[in-house]
């Protein structure tokens, strides 16, 4: 019975938290089982065996006495086809460990796959990590006080302004239109703004000198 197994793995950091994705399927291309979960703290390449292990354990609870190993990473498949040598300390045991559930099949084969072919396990990874946190972005506003209100501007994103009473009303709306028209490069896979800042020398105030003790008595000849 063969088993064809899609796997990989996930680190954000590199060493950094980690999960792991496996799809499970059988010679008809059927989905079998899927799994994804994290597995701590660790780099990409710990992940990418640490998810091939997990995928064979699951492959020989079915019986399975042929795989089919699917990944899109070429260490790992250059490695386990003798293409590479392992060298990372951080690898071996997890390398050997492999080499001993191959042992176990009657046939088996590793190949490299593109990570489109790869995206279901590649899913099953990302998910597990849980979702990434947001990024910020700094920009600058500029406040305009007129007789109608406070005008607020973006420079680095045109068309985004509003005039509002106060100025507090204007950084609170200004704010929202900005992240709409962040989101909306986002969307349409533009490049975000980038600005920047240069400092500007003020002349000096000068004032009009007085004397604390008033006018000067005249000079007498």
């Amino acid at each position: 019975m063969k088993r064809v197994l899609y796997v990989d793995g996930a680190s954000r950091g590199n060493p950094g938290p980690a999960a792991i994705g496996v799809v499970i399927q059988d010679e008809r291309g059927r989905t079998l089982e899927e799994l994804g979960e994290a597995i701590g703290e660790a780099t990409n390449n710990v992940a990418e065996y640490r998810a091939l292990l997990r995928g064979l354990d699951a492959v020989l609870r079915m019986g399975a006495d042929e795989v089919e190993i699917r990944s899109d990473s070429q260490l790992l498949v250059r490695q386990l086809t003798g293409r590479y040598q392992v060298k990372s300390p951080g690898l071996r045991p997890l390398y050997e460990q492999v080499r001993l559930r191959l042992g176990q099949f009657r046939h088996r084969t590793v190949t490299y796959v593109p990570r489109e072919a790869n995206r279901r396990a590649d899913e099953l990874a990302n998910r597990a990590l849980g979702p990434v946190a947001p990024r910020a972005l700094d920009l600058t506003v500029l406040l305009e006080a007129s007789p109608e209100g406070v005008r607020a501007t973006v420079p680095a994103l045109p068309g985004v302004a509003i005039l509002a009473r106060t100025r507090e009303e204007a950084l609170q709306h200004i704010r929202a239109l900005a992240e709409q028209a962040v989101r909306d490069l986002l969307g349409r896979g533009a490049p975000l703004p980038q600005e920047e800042r240069i400092r500007v020398l003020l002349p000096p105030i000068v004032r009009p000198a007085t004397s604390a003790g008033g006018p000067s008595p005249p000079e007498s000849g």
